[in-house]
C-alpha cells in the first residue's frame, strides 16, 4: 500500500511564529533548527505509524517554504523525500498508484478563527475558492488527490486546520497537537505525546481507505483569489491565464484541477 504525505511546518505543535528565511541571526538559525527538528519529529511518527498500519511505500513532500525544512539526516530511512525548489509541480509523483494521502503539520485557511499562522499560500490571499468552494492549502491537497481518486485519510496540525478538514472530507482521520489562542499563541502538546497521537492515528487512517471519499468537484473548474490590498489594474495588468475581475481578484479556469492549480501556481 503506497502513501503520499505532504508536510508543513506551521500547524506542528510548539511552532507559533513563521519561519523567517532571511534573518541569519544565530538566535534565528537556533529558532529554526528547533522548528525543523520538531516537523522531523512529528513526520517520522507519521511514517511509523503508516507502516505500523500497512503501508509497504511512504513518499514524503518536504512541502514547507524552500522545500528543504525536514531534517534530512534524521528522517526515517524507509522513506523517500521530495524536496527542494523549481518542482515540475507543488505535489510530484502523486499519481493513481496511491492508496492515500496524509497531511502533516497543516495549518488552517486564511482568516480562519482560531488558526495558528492561518494563510493560503502567501500572506497576500484573503480567500481562495474552487467552484465557489471556499480552500485553504490542505483543500488544494485534498482536490490535488482526488483528481487520482487518492482519498485524504489523515490531518495532523491546529484544532482549527482539523476542523477544516473534517468539513471538507467526511470521515478523515484528525489529530490536533495544538488549540490556538490567537494567529501567533497556541495551547500546545508536548513533542513525545503529540508524536505518540500521530503514530496512533497514522496507524488506524489506513483503516479508512476505501470508506473515506476523494474530494471532487463537478468541471468546469474555476479558481478565485482575493487579495488583501490591491495587486491588479483591470484592463492594464498582465496576469498571464488570468482574468482580472477587479483590483484585488483573479480567477483561472480549466477543465481538469491539474491544469487548474498549475495555471495558478504558474507552473504552465
Amino acid at each position: 500500500m503506497k502513501v503520499y504525505m505532504m508536510t508543513d511546518l506551521e500547524g506542528v505543535s510548539g511552532v507559533v511564529d513563521f519561519e523567517n528565511r532571511a534573518d541569519d541571526s544565530r538566535e534565528n538559525q537556533r529558532r529554526r533548527a528547533i522548528m525543523r527538528r520538531l516537523l522531523t519529529g512529528e513526520v517520522n511518527a507519521a511514517i511509523a505509524g503508516l507502516f505500523d498500519g500497512g503501508a509497504t511505500e511512504v513518499v514524503v513532500n518536504d512541502g514547507h517554504g524552500a522545500g528543504y525544512t525536514i531534517d534530512f539526516e534524521q528522517v526515517d530511512p524507509r522513506v523517500t523525500v521530495i524536496h527542494g525548489t523549481r518542482r515540475p509541480f507543488w505535489l510530484p509523483e502523486l499519481d493513481d498508484t496511491f492508496a492515500a494521502t496524509i497531511f502533516v503539520g497543516a495549518h488552517a485557511r486564511a482568516c480562519t478563527p482560531g488558526g495558528v499562522l492561518y494563510h493560503t499560500q502567501s500572506k497576500d490571499v484573503k480567500r481562495t475558492t474552487v467552484n465557489g468552494l471556499e480552500i485553504g492549502e490542505l483543500g488544494q491537497v485534498a482536490l490535488i488527490a482526488g483528481h487520482f481518486g487518492v482519498p485524504m485519510v489523515l490531518l495532523t496540525g491546529d484544532a482549527a486546520a482539523c476542523a477544516e478538514a473534517a468539513a471538507l472530507v467526511p470521515g478523515i482521520e484528525t489529530v490536533a497537537v495544538k488549540k490556538g489562542l490567537s494567529r501567533h499563541a497556541a495551547v500546545a502538546i508536548p513533542p513525545e505525546r503529540a508524536r505518540a497521537m500521530i503514530r496512533k492515528g497514522a496507524a488506524d487512517s489506513l483503516k479508512l481507505v476505501g470508506k473515506v471519499v476523494p474530494l471532487k468537484l463537478k468541471p468546469p473548474y474555476v479558481w478565485r483569489d482575493e487579495l488583501f490590498s490591491q495587486a491588479y489594474e483591470p484592463g492594464v495588468t498582465r496576469a498571464g491565464h488570468a482574468t482580472v475581475l477587479d483590483c484585488n481578484t483573479r480567477e483561472f479556469r480549466a477543465d481538469n484541477i491539474i491544469d487548474l492549480v498549475r495555471k495558478a501556481f504558474d507552473y504552465a
